[in-house]
């Protein structure tokens, strides 16, 4: 299943009171931790982790549609277009089926 394998979780984000923002993968205690700088606002760093943090269960969720259209023993009413959209986000997340 896609996932961040390389990316520590969970994504956090922080203003200085100067009005810059960054972004922290992982935790202070964890082996590796990623921090960056420079999202344009706190609106933007807060998207960004909302984005990071939510990517695993996205990804899952995806794959289980995805797995039950593709099931013929499971009784699925999605039109083909719905479906196909399903496909497009996970392979966006690197997820190849």
């Amino acid at each position: 299943m896609a996932a961040f394998k390389h990316l520590p979780l969970p994504a956090a984000f922080g203003e200085r009171p100067d009005g810059t923002t960054w972004v922290v993968c992982g935790r202070g205690d964890d082996a590796v931790a990623y921090m960056f700088e420079g999202p344009p606002s706190r609106d933007a760093a807060a998207d960004i982790v909302r984005a990071l943090n939510a990517f695993p269960a996205a990804a899952a969720a995806l794959t289980a549609v995805r797995d039950a259209c593709r099931d013929p023993d499971t009784d699925t009413a999605m039109p083909s277009a719905v479906g196909e959209l399903v496909v497009a986000a996970l392979a966006a997340m690197g997820e190849r089926s």
